[in-house]
């Protein structure tokens, strides 16, 4: 009889979507430090003590969790799991509950097709903790993540040539004096945010001046801008939600 030795390894994962399965069963989608994006079924039980407790597996929870990881494998097996983080206020704080249901949405797509990226996964732990503790600013937080991620992604917009009356191709990542033909550009107002946005951190956010229409055609010049470079990032379910939290 020949038997299959399963190693199992440690890794951190956060979470990015749950879609139930069965009355006892999740498949979950996890975004890990080793294997980048994951899926896996996982088992819930009702009990607050039960080991694979529901509640482990809300979104944007930073968990350790052990993985017998497979390339091959739609579902990786996952053992031992537990909380590495905890949220002191993202879950329990409306408005920040609400950016954090687009951000998993968000993430899910744009990291769908990512494998290990240490500097990105310690970027978006960093970035949750930060939420967390956050007391102001917290209307500009996805903007500012989006627009920092797009450096790990390794497409960052680029910013020579800003200027009064420039353009921005959103196609070719740059500045140009004319409109490009392909009608997919930031008008020179917004694209003059480009580069302060990107100089700006999390820390200073709060300070940028912007009424609530514009950050919400900023939103939608940063999604643009991720379906234009992130492959197959598709429609968000959740932005009818934060749209209506900042109107």
């Amino acid at each position: 009889m020949n038997f299959q030795l399963i190693c199992m390894q440690i890794t951190k994962a956060i979470v990015l979507r749950t879609i139930r399965y069965t009355d006892s069963r999740l498949i979950v989608s996890l975004y890990t430090e080793h294997y980048g994006m994951v899926s896996a079924m996982v088992r819930i039980s009702r009990s607050s003590k039960g080991r694979g407790n529901g509640a482990l597996w809300q979104l944007l929870n930073v968990l350790e969790i052990s993985i017998a990881y497979s390339a091959e494998a739609e579902f990786q097996k996952i053992g031992e799991s537990s909380i590495c983080r905890t949220w002191t206020d993202l879950p329990y704080n409306p408005m920040k509950a609400s950016v954090a249901m687009f951000l998993a949405d968000m993430l899910y797509h744009s990291l769908r097709g990512e494998g290990e990226n240490l500097e990105l996964f310690c970027f978006l732990e960093n970035s949750l903790c930060w939420f967390d503790e956050a007391t102001e600013g917290l209307s500009y937080f996805h903007l500012f993540l989006m627009i920092r991620m797009t450096r790990f992604l390794g497409i960052m917009p680029g910013t020579d040539g800003a200027g009064q009356g420039m353009v921005y191709d959103l196609k070719n990542a740059c500045y140009c004096p004319l409109i490009p033909e392909h009608g997919q550009y930031v008008e020179p107002k917004e694209a003059e945010l480009i580069p302060v946005l990107l100089d700006m951190d999390y820390s200073n956010m709060h300070l940028l001046a912007l009424s609530n229409s514009e950050r919400r055609h900023m939103l939608d010049i940063l999604l643009q801008y991720y379906r234009i470079h992130v492959p197959a990032f598709g429609k968000l379910q959740s932005l009818d939600v934060l749209r209506e939290l900042f109107s």
